[in-house]
C-alpha cells in the first residue's frame, strides 16, 4: 500500500485527474479520479499518510468536475450524475463540500445509478445543514429499487453496456447500498425506513461469494469489503460467548455453544415423524450469553398431488410433457397417458425476478420413463434430437419472447447430469430473466407412475427456491 501511495504522482494529470496509464490529461478518467478520493479517505482512516500535493490536486480537479459539464463524450447522462456523487461523497468527508452543493444536485437523483444514489446519501449525510427530507427522500428512491425473495434483499436496475466505463457491477452496486443505508440508519434516524433491511442484504452478498474468498472482480472486493466492514463495526462489535438450544414443541433437540465469530456454522435436525403431518407445532430457539446469533430454520416436505401447489420462493419454475401425434407436439395433463416406446419431451421454464447464484435444477424422472442421453453410446441422436427446440400449442413458452437457452449464453445454464432418476441443471449465475431447458425421455416400462415435482434452487442458500407440481403417468402398451 505505501509502495502505491508513493507512485499515486505518476498517475495523475497535469489538470489533477487520475488515469491509468499514461498522465496526460486526453487520459483522465473521471470515475477513477472520483475513486482515487475515495480510497484516500479510506487509508487515511486505516492510518495511512495521504500525499498532501497529489490529494490536494484532485479535489480541485473534483471541484472543477462539480462545477462544470467536462465528461467524456461517451459518459451518459446518468454515469456523469453518477460520477459526481462519488465525488460528492469524497469531497464531503474532507468538508470541502456545502449543503447547497448537495441541493445542487438533488434534482439528479433519479439519473443516478444505485451506485450513484447510495454515495449520493453518503454524502448528504456527513454535510452539515442537509435537509432531513432530501435524506428521506434519497432512501426512498434506493428502496424503490428492492427485489425481496426467500429472506434476500437485493436492488436491480437496468443498464446499458456503456456503464462498464465506470466499471458498474450489480453486487458493487448492492454493497454501496448496504455502507449508505447503514449510514442512514445510524446518523440520520430512518431506522423505520429501513428495518432489517442490512441483515437480508449482507446475506446476499455473502451468497454470492459462494465457496469462494473472493468476488468477482477488485470494485466488488473492495465495496464488498468496506459494507461488511460497516456492517460488523455496527452490529458485531463484540466476541460471541453464547449458548443456544433448540426446542420442538418442548422436546429439547439440540444444543451448542459459540465463542468466536469464526466458529463453524453448527446445524440441528429433527426427522419428520408419522404423527407430524396436520398439526401445528412451535420451535423455540434460546440464547444465553452476549453477541449476535444468526440463524435460519427450513422443513422439507412434499405434497400429494390432490393439494399440491406451485411455490415460488424466488424462483419461478415449470414443467411441461409433451409428445408427437401425427406430426405435431401435443400437450400432456396429469393424469398423463402415454405408449411404451413413446419418446417424450421435457420442457423446463425457469423465471427469477432478480440475479440468482449457484442454481441447480433437479427434475425427478418418473419410474417408467428414461432420459436419452447423447453422452452414452447407445443413445440414439435421433431420439434426443427429440429435446431441440418446439413448442406444442397452449405451451408456457408463448407467454414470453425473451428465453435464454442452455448453454447459449455465458451466464446461463451450462453444465447437465441426465441420471436415470433425475435431470440436473446447473448454473452459476443467473441474471434476471427467463430461461427454458429440455430433454427427451423415452417410456420404457408399462404402469401407473408417480412424477415428482420439478425443484430449482440456489445450493449456497435453498430458502431462495421454487417448486413446480406433482403429475401422474400412466404408461400403456
Amino acid at each position: 500500500i505505501e509502495n502505491a501511495l508513493n507512485s499515486a504522482a505518476n498517475y495523475q494529470a497535469p489538470n489533477g485527474g487520475m488515469v491509468y496509464w499514461i498522465p496526460s490529461n486526453l487520459y483522465v478518467s473521471p470515475y477513477l479520479s472520483a475513486y482515487t478520493a475515495t480510497a484516500f479517505n479510506w487509508l487515511r482512516r486505516s492510518g495511512y499518510t495521504i500525499p498532501e500535493n497529489v490529494e490536494e490536486r484532485l479535489h480541485e480537479y473534483l471541484l472543477n468536475l462539480l462545477r462544470r459539464d467536462e465528461f467524456p463524450t461517451f459518459y451518459s447522462k446518468g454515469m456523469s450524475s453518477t460520477v459526481r456523487a462519488v465525488a460528492l461523497a469524497a469531497l464531503s468527508e474532507t468538508g470541502k463540500i456545502s449543503a447547497d452543493d448537495i441541493k445542487r444536485y438533488e434534482s439528479h437523483v433519479p439519473e443516478m445509478d444505485l451506485f450513484g444514489k447510495s454515495h449520493f446519501l453518503q454524502a448528504a449525510i456527513k454535510t452539515t445543514g442537509v435537509s432531513e427530507e432530501a435524506i428521506r427522500a434519497t432512501v426512498n428512491s434506493i428502496l424503490g429499487h428492492a427485489s425481496q425473495t426467500g429472506g434476500k434483499f437485493q436492488f436491480n436496475e437496468p443498464w446499458d453496456d456503456s456503464y462498464k466505463y465506470v466499471l458498474a457491477t450489480p453486487l458493487r452496486s448492492n454493497c454501496a447500498v448496504l455502507s449508505g443505508l447503514l449510514s442512514a440508519q445510524v446518523q440520520s434516524g430512518q431506522s423505520s425506513a429501513i428495518g432489517d433491511i442490512p441483515f437480508k442484504l449482507v446475506r446476499s452478498i455473502t451468497q454470492s461469494r459462494g465457496n469462494r474468498d473472493h468476488w468477482e472482480n477488485t470494485q466488488e472486493n473492495v465495496f464488498c469489503l468496506n459494507a461488511l466492514i460497516d456492517y460488523s463495526n455496527l452490529y458485531e462489535k463484540d466476541d460471541p460467548a453464547m449458548k443456544v438450544s433448540v426446542s420442538f414443541d418442548g422436546e429439547k433437540i439440540g444444543d451448542t455453544s459459540f465463542s468466536s465469530k469464526t466458529d463453524p456454522m453448527v446445524t440441528i435436525n429433527r426427522p419428520i415423524r408419522e404423527d407430524d403431518p396436520g398439526r401445528s407445532a412451535k420451535l423455540d430457539i434460546k440464547k444465553e450469553g452476549k453477541g449476535r446469533l444468526y440463524y435460519s430454520a427450513r422443513i422439507s416436505y412434499d405434497l400429494k398431488e390432490d393439494n399440491a401447489a406451485r411455490i415460488n420462493s424466488g424462483i419461478e419454475i415449470r414443467r411441461e410433457y409433451s409428445v408427437e401425434r401425427e406430426g405435431k407436439l401435443v400437450l400432456l395433463k396429469s393424469p398423463m397417458g402415454i405408449k411404451r416406446g413413446d419418446l417424450v419431451k421435457v420442457d423446463l421454464f425457469i423465471s427469477v425476478p432478480t440475479a440468482r447464484h449457484f442454481v441447480v435444477v433437479n427434475d425427478p424422472i418418473p419410474g417408467g420413463l428414461e432420459p436419452v442421453n447423447t453422452d452414452l453410446a447407445t443413445a440414439s441422436s435421433v431420439d434426443a434430437d427429440k429435446g431441440s427446440f418446439k413448442a406444442a400449442e397452449g405451451s408456457w413458452f408463448y407467454n414470453f419472447s425473451n428465453w435464454s437457452y442452455y448453454g447459449r449464453y455465458f451466464w446461463s445454464f451450462y453444465h447437465k447430469e441426465l441420471r436415470h432418476d433425475s435431470a440436473r441443471f446447473f448454473a452459476d449465475y443467473l441474471p434476471a430473466g427467463n430461461y427454458h431447458l429440455s430433454y427427451t425421455a423415452q417410456a420404457i416400462a408399462e404402469g401407473k407412475f408417480s412424477v415428482m415435482p420439478v425443484h430449482a434452487e440456489e445450493m449456497y442458500d435453498p430458502d431462495v427456491y421454487g417448486k413446480g407440481l406433482p403429475a401422474t403417468l400412466n404408461v400403456g402398451e
